[in-house]
């Protein structure tokens, strides 16, 4: 009852939530409101609502009465009643408060709340928003977030009406990228370890991944073609052209239908299988969802100061905050902040940083897209093409697993592993 009880807190009068705005404000805190009908809650919301969260400290969800929801969507709209609706959205940890109101309009709750943002879901505009001006009148900020594709509640009600069944995820490829023209080991992708060559390593690992439906070797090269086919793998040819793995693995995904797609490394020959089922997982059970990635902790501060190690900061839901090869997170001490930074992990540290590792999945839409896109600021300055995706605003779901990636970047990484291989069998 406990917990009921706290979830029945969040929902307030006009009147109660004022004195309670003015305490945060006092605080320094950032005021978020959105409002809607609610009218059905599902997925779509949730991730609306999580997004909206992440733009300021207080989120305030307006809600529509029963009779505003009729007369804004129709009598015939199905509709959950208003309290049943409140107390749903109240249990999400992304709202602090509801409030509710019999207008049709937020106008009201805006002019006495003046939230520092004002959030509406993609199916507005701006320049369409009636309560757009009444927010720039006092300095607030309009926000409008993407759609999530076939999950407006509009769309949700045609559907069931229709019988038509919202789409699930149905085909997952994994792609690897297999270039030979390595530059600081040619051919790394066809060099023979414990008797297969490290392009058939992979496939065979990925192979064993539960959600892949399929697994494809992208390569620009005939003879990585002729050796997938012979260990008898999938192979498609692609430009020499591309720049990066991610674009020889979105044109192969552009001749290919398939829900998500994995870009599987291919020089790991150890790839877990585990992990690329890690890796897929979130896109089954968030279908907003663009893209994914791994990282595990990271165990000493080699790693952490190692340029050649990528890190990667989280928010509370998981999804990344930056990537970077400087050592992230800085641990400050209590004293005087020296001029040269000294770059440690303490003992009792509050967060342990994390290691990326290369795994990608993306939904197939945006990866076609992302390809398209151009390289940023950030992106080129750090070397890191992910970047792009944070800097044009696209969440990347970060799944924190024990998996340790072995990539094969030189002959002398090709060494070491053929003789941990030769110990393992003694």
């Amino acid at each position: 009852m406990e917990g009921l009880e706290s979830i029945k807190a969040k929902i307030k009068t006009l009147e109660q939530l004022l004195p309670i705005i003015d305490d945060f404000r006092r605080q320094g805190k950032k005021i978020v409101f959105t409002n809607g009908c609610f009218d059905l809650i599902h997925i779509g919301h949730v991730s609306y609502l999580a997004q909206a969260k992440l733009l300021g400290d207080v989120l305030i969800v307006g809600l529509n009465s029963d009779s505003s929801v009729r007369a804004l969507k129709g009598e015939e709209r199905p509709l959950i009643p208003q309290e049943e609706r409140a107390m749903l959205l109240a249990s999400f940890a992304s709202v602090d408060f509801i409030v509710l109101f019999d207008e049709l309009t937020p106008h009201r709750l805006i002019e006495a709340i003046k939230p520092e943002i004002h959030v509406k879901g993609g199916d507005y505009a701006e320049a369409d928003l009636p309560e757009a001006p009444l927010v720039r009148s006092y300095g607030g900020q309009v926000v409008i977030l993407p759609k999530v594709e076939g999950r407006s509640t509009t769309e949700l009600v045609s559907r069931i009406r229709s019988r038509i069944a919202v789409n699930q995820i149905k085909l997952v490829i994994g792609i690897i990228p297999a270039r030979y023209a390595s530059m600081r080991f040619p051919g790394k992708v066809l060099a023979e370890l414990w008797g297969k060559t490290i392009v058939q390593h992979v496939y065979e690992r990925a192979k064993q991944a539960k959600t892949l439906n399929d697994v494809i070797v992208a390569t620009d090269d005939e003879r990585v073609r002729r050796t997938v086919e012979n260990f008898g793998g999938k192979c498609i040819m692609t430009s020499p052209e591309h720049p990066s793995g991610t674009d020889r693995i979105a044109e192969v995904a552009s001749q290919i239908e398939c829900d998500v797609v994995v870009n599987i490394q291919g020089d790991e020959p150890l790839i877990a299988p585990e992990a690329i089922d890690a890796a897929v997982q979130p896109f089954i059970d968030a279908p907003f969802l663009k893209m994914t990635t791994l990282a595990t902790p990271i165990v000493d501060e080699s790693e952490y100061t190692n340029p050649n190690v990528v890190k990667v900061v989280v928010n509370r839901e998981g999804f990344a905050l930056y990537f970077s090869r400087s050592p992230l997170p800085f641990f400050r001490l209590q004293s005087k902040m020296p001029e040269t930074p000294n770059f440690f992990i303490p003992p009792n540290a509050p967060v342990r940083p994390l290691r990326h590792i290369g795994l990608y999945a993306y939904r197939r839409e945006f990866l076609l897209q992302f390809a398209k896109w151009s390289p940023t600021e950030l992106e080129r300055t750090e070397g890191l093409e992910q970047l792009r995706a944070l800097e044009h605003g696209v969440p990347i779901k970060v799944i924190i697993t024990n998996y340790r990636s072995i990539g094969v970047d030189t002959p002398e990484d090709l060494e070491r592993l053929e003789k941990m291989g030769k110990q393992g069998s003694e």
